[in-house]
């Protein structure tokens, strides 16, 4: 009872209070405001006492602001209102009805809900003054489209690898000991009277074969006698001295045997003797392929050293040594497996990338269509329709134009016009000309500096954009691994431009090979100034019979102007195009761009005295 008595007693009062609300004029409102303003500065509790709750205040800086004139006089802000509209753009677009909106007649209102009105009670009336038959009417299908913009080729390789590898191997010193029957003699001189031992001239051809060497120090004769069986030395030992001798074979003379053996020789005896010789065999597989070469000295691995063989000490500067060969080694390979397991990419060809190809292909490459990530892959057909162009699925509006007396069956001839106009090489006379521009990729490597549409299609807008920036902004835009792999600054330009749509793809060829096996391929492009001009390249070298050259030779040029006079605009395919066509909003005069062609074209042959 109590809140319905507190409820009735509050809508009461708003009740005898609204009409004084609304009796309140401009000036009232004026006033109370300027009151609540003088009390509100008038209260010191709203300002800051020391630094930092100044400090705390928003946009505070330390000094008055020239704003707070109005405080005391608030008439003032209004007069600098009124003045400041005459110069403000946002003021103007906000009032100005007129000149921001369209206006319209109320006749052109009524018309329009009339038929809208007749339209939706009965939608048969839409087509209310058309023709109805079985043909296909005014609209004429685009051929079908390559769509460049959708797809990319990505290829891959197949067949023999070349590889360089490091082998190597060790020459060392081989022993060899030898076991053999050694005859010791004592041989005296040819004119000693009396001696009785072989003379010096029973050796003389031993001694120079090297059958016989001297083994040992010369003796008296006297002893020599005693040593070989006599009791005593003759009369004449002491006039004469022999020399000890060793031979590997006996020898034959007519001196008498000595006693102690009954032969001329005085001893025999076994001896091992030692020798060494280097030797190559570990080596010889790789000396005896042409494909390996030695790369640098031999280096010694064991050193100095004394060692026993068989009982003998052999000391030799080195014993053992490495040796290195770089050896080119062919195995097959193939790096196509992943392409080959992506349903989305469909084999198209193969081409040979041998160098003066010689019996069967040693390296292949495979080459794909795939869809470009972002591509417009699949995208309705256009028509067109009463020489404009509209789209089934799109928000195009028909393209109102004066008619043309050339070039009337496409609205993109007058783009290519235009487009001629701009890229006319008063030089030669040719339209359309391209720059050849190259990039490359090791064959079976992971360094790809071909990358292109892999990576995404690009606007044409924030690649030129990219490209007038500089390296940095070309290293920003370009796909991230191509600066990963090093590759040069023309590559990431390249990839760019490709991926704006601006370039054809000629072809791959072999840049560098080893015994007839690639190593290194390059991949060839046509790089033009609009994707409108490498459309009309791509599709009107197909009407002149004008292919591209093989990728190696293929320098871009243009179209004559014969050659230009004689494509056929209608039957081309710019569905690539003409979106770009689209947001342009600018149609070219084309009989203002013919007349610039035909001026260039005179003052050539004016400044030629042609």
């Amino acid at each position: 009872m109590i809140a319905r008595r507190a409820l009735v007693c509050l809508l009461a009062a708003l009740a005898a209070a609204s009409p004084v609300l609304a009796q309140t004029t401009v000036e009232e409102a004026r006033e109370e405001g300027r009151k609540l303003g003088n009390e509100s500065r008038g209260d010191r509790t709203l300002v800051p006492t020391d630094t930092v709750r100044a400090e705390a205040v928003p946009g505070y800086a330390g000094t008055a602001l020239p704003e707070g004139d109005y405080f005391d006089d608030p008439d003032r802000l209004e007069a600098a209102g009124a003045s400041a509209r005459q110069s403000s753009e946002p003021y103007r677009i906000t009032v100005d009805g007129d000149r921001t909106r369209p206006a319209f007649s109320n006749d052109e209102i009524l018309a329009t809900t009339r038929r809208a009105t007749s339209v939706e009670n009965d939608p048969s009336t839409y087509l209310d003054g058309e023709e109805m038959g079985g043909s296909a009417g005014g609209c004429t299908p685009l051929p079908p489209g390559t769509d460049a913009t959708g797809y990319y080729e990505a290829s891959c390789n197949r067949g023999s690898q070349l590889t360089e590898e490091t082998r190597t191997c060790a020459p060392a010193m081989v022993p060899r000991a030898t076991t053999r029957q050694v005859y010791k003699y004592y041989a005296a001189g040819d004119g000693v009277y009396g001696a009785p031992f072989p003379r010096d001239s029973d050796f003389a051809g031993a001694l120079a074969n090297g059958s016989c060497w001297v083994s040992g120090p010369s003796m008296g004769g006297c002893a020599a006698s005693v040593a070989v069986g006599y009791r005593s030395g003759n009369k004449f030992c002491g006039d004469y001295s022999v020399r000890t001798l060793s031979c590997t074979a006996e020898i034959a003379s007519s001196s008498p045997e000595m006693p102690a053996t009954g032969k001329l020789w005085y001893a025999r005896a076994s001896e091992t003797s030692v020798t060494v010789e280097r030797s190559d065999a570990s080596c010889q597989a790789y000396a005896g392929d042409s494909q390996c070469v030695p790369s640098g000295p031999d280096l010694c691995t064991q050193g100095e050293a004394t060692r026993i063989i068989d009982g003998v000490a052999i000391t030799q500067p080195c014993w053992e040594w490495r040796r290195s060969y770089q050896c080119n080694i062919v195995s097959p390979a193939s790096d196509c497996s992943e392409l080959e397991a992506n349903s989305a990419c469909s084999f198209v060809r193969t081409e040979c990338l041998d160098d003066d190809q010689d019996g069967a292909c040693r390296v292949e490459e495979r080459i794909y269509r795939c869809p470009a990530p972002g591509g417009n892959v699949g995208a309705a057909p256009q028509y067109i329709c009463g020489d404009d162009v509209y789209c089934i699925n799109g928000d195009c509006e028909p393209i109102v134009r004066e008619a043309s007396t050339e070039l009337k069956d496409a609205l993109v001839a007058l783009h290519a016009i235009d487009q001629a106009g701009k890229e006319f090489d008063e030089d030669d006379l040719s339209l359309f000309r391209g720059a050849r521009e190259t990039c490359h990729k090791p064959v079976f490597g992971l360094i790809n500096c071909c990358a292109g549409k892999v990576s995404g299609l690009l606007s044409a807008g924030a690649g030129a954009a990219a490209l007038a920036a500089g390296p940095a902004g070309i290293a920003a835009l370009a796909t991230p691994f191509l600066a990963l792999f090093a590759c040069s600054q023309d590559e990431m330009k390249l990839d760019i431009r490709d991926r704006m749509g601006f370039c054809h793809k000629v072809g791959t060829y072999c840049s560098s090979s080893v015994l007839g096996i690639c190593k290194t391929k390059r991949t060839a492009y046509c790089c033009f100034e609009s994707k409108l001009s490498r459309v009309l390249q791509e599709q009107g070298r197909t009407q002149l019979g004008k292919p591209w050259d093989k990728p190696k030779k293929e320098q871009c040029l243009g179209f004559t102007i014969d050659e230009f006079a004689r494509l056929d605009l209608s039957v081309m395919d710019f569905t690539e195009v003409y979106a770009d066509f689209m947001d342009a909003a600018k149609l070219p005069d084309e009989v203002e761009t013919m007349t610039q062609i035909q001026q260039k074209i005179e003052g050539y042959y004016d400044l030629h005295g042609k």
